[in-house]
């Protein structure tokens, strides 16, 4: 009985994976990619960008086609804009045809979708759900992983074929503002592939999948007056900006969003009109209006991090409901700042969104990073609607953590932080500054994963990191990172509140730096790692180019200090 029952599951399990195989979509050799003759600029966008992972994985390019072929198993991008989420993307498997497609927009100039003029230029704004689900795919079914740009920080593992069960995938971020850098730090020649540096930063933040608009909140209002007169102006001119809308349009070259809002000159994208209210940087007791009003008015305080807590909002309010009035789809943005950060005490419209400013990552396991998660929770309760962050998951050009040669990756507090206050926003911007790009690529590419899935598996996909990019010296390599990680966090182990602004923490001594947390024993140990890294993988290997990278990048300069 026991021989009969072992061939009867013997059979039933061949023509269960018989029927499998049948119901798999297969990409090879043989198959093609179908574009649209007249595809938007972002579908084009994705068919290079698949074709170019295809040739790593299958070994050739397949050819570009217009219309399917006969008999070929193709893999068709793009179509029509769909009903889906504005970043949303479908793959979709069934007889032969693997289709991936999204809202995608058409671009004359990527340049000129940039946040702001001179400023970020590697981060368009435009609409590729396509290049996001072409990027899922590669991930999910071909193995793929994209740590950053070239052949050192990218994994493409080699295949016959790719198989795709039949079905459909709909997927979505759940973060709308996904947004990382701002004086990001050169990159290392090394890794730059041949590509310029605006062309290797913009491809990582395509291939992490960030936002595709920019929710403008930064000083717009340019004034530290709080004035009712002042207001008035400052209404006068919003409608001048928010009546400029539709105008403006043509010259953009991005003709498929509804709204363009034109701060800037035009080039900030958005779903939606916005007017950026937020009051000129520095409203303190040492930098602010010295009118007779405000003199009159604002309790000015050096002690008080909240003292313009209710005015600020109030005149963010009233200035909500005036452009609501006259024009009901444009929105207001406003920062929860100092020194207006607290919850204030009056009603905020339905047509305000909130940025709240807080350190964020680097605060974590501290009682002021455990009381500004609470605010953020406070936030989301006081308004009934999410509200986006602003952190400062930065070093330098950062108040007064100036440290230079120290790497700043903390992938663990990234996600613990963004996990934490997920169900409360709708993303974040982390403002990320760094002497070195690379001190980041870590951090980012998990704040990535976090962004479009918060309850995804951290230490699985370090886990996975290590595994890919360092092989046989993988466990050396992560005992390397977790090193690095703990040592950086003790350096932002102690955060304070100033009335200058957030982000602020106690800057360990040089002796604090030397003697304790870069001691020569931690020294020494990093060293044993990347030397025992090194005695296990192949010379010449990509592995050990990798190790090369990360000792001469993150080791050397510590060392050097």
């Amino acid at each position: 009985m026991s021989s009969a029952r072992n061939i009867l599951f013997a059979l039933f399990a061949f023509f269960a994976a018989g029927i499998a195989a049948n119901a798999d979509v297969v990409i090879d050799r043989c198959s093609e990619i179908v574009v649209s003759a007249n595809a938007a600029y972002a579908t084009r966008l994705a068919a290079e960008e698949l074709n170019f992972f295809l040739k790593g994985v299958l070994g050739e390019a397949l050819p570009v086609v217009g219309k399917r072929t006969d008999g070929k198993t193709a893999i068709v991008l793009g179509g029509e804009p769909v009903p889906l989420n504005r970043d949303g993307y479908v793959i979709e498997a069934a007889t032969n045809v693997l289709r991936i497609f999204g809202n995608d927009d058409d671009v004359a100039d990527v340049n000129a979708t940039a946040a702001l003029p001179g400023e970020a230029i590697w981060q368009p704004c435009f609409r590729r759900g396509t290049l996001f689900g072409v990027y899922a795919f590669l991930e999910r079914f071909a193995g793929v992983r994209m740590y950053f740009p070239g052949e050192l920080g990218t994994c493409v593992p080699s295949a016959e074929r790719i198989a795709v069960p039949e079905g459909r995938i709909v997927e979505s971020p759940a973060f709308s503002v996904r947004r990382y850098g701002y004086e990001d730090g050169p990159v290392a020649k090394e890794i730059l592939a041949r590509m310029n540096e605006t062309d290797f930063k913009r491809l990582n933040w395509y291939r992490l999948r960030m936002e595709t608009y920019h929710l403008r909140c930064c000083h717009g209002a340019k004034t530290h007056c709080l004035s009712p007169e002042t207001w008035d102006a400052i209404f006068t001119n919003a409608c001048a900006v928010l009546s400029s809308v539709p105008s403006a349009l043509a010259s953009l070259g991005l003709v498929a969003s509804p709204w363009v809002a034109p701060t800037h000159k035009g080039r900030l994208r958005s779903p939606f009109p916005v007017f950026d209210a937020m009051p000129k940087d520095g409203l303190t007791w040492v930098r602010h209006c010295n009118c007779n009003w405000c003199m009159k008015n604002v309790p000015f305080s050096k002690y008080d991090i909240g003292f313009a807590t209710d005015l600020v909002w109030r005149r963010t309010a009233e200035l909500a409901g005036r452009i609501k009035a006259k024009f009901p789809c444009a929105r207001v943005s406003q920062m929860s700042y100092i020194p207006y950060a607290r919850i204030p005490t009056n009603d905020i419209p339905d047509n305000v969104d909130v940025f709240v400013a807080r350190r964020g990552p680097w605060a974590e396991r501290t009682t002021i990073g455990a009381r500004e998660k609470g605010e953020v929770t406070a936030w989301h309760a006081k308004l009934g609607r999410k509200v986006s962050l602003w952190n400062y998951p930065d070093k330098v050009g950062c108040w007064n953590l100036e440290m230079k040669d120290i790497p700043q990756i903390a992938p663990r507090a990234w996600a613990s932080y963004y996990r934490a206050v997920a169900p409360h926003v709708t993303g974040a911007f982390a403002e990320s500054e760094s002497d070195r790009w690379i001190y980041n690529y870590l951090n980012y590419y998990v704040f990535s994963r976090i962004c479009w899935n918060p309850d995804a598996d951290v230490e699985a996909i370090l886990a996975e990191h290590h595994r890919l990019m360092f092989g046989a010296a993988a466990k050396e390599m992560a005992e390397f990172f977790d090193t690095l990680e703990k040592c950086w966090m003790k350096v932002v182990a102690k955060p304070y509140d100033t009335p200058l602004g957030p982000g602020v923490c106690e800057a360990p001594t040089e002796e604090e730096m030397r003697g304790k947390i870069y001691s020569p024993e931690v020294l020494a140990r990093l060293k044993s790692f990347v030397s025992s890294a090194s005695s296990k993988v192949a010379e010449g290997s990509i592995e050990a180019r990798r190790i090369a990278l990360f000792t001469r990048e993150y080791l050397e300069p510590l060392c050097r200090r």
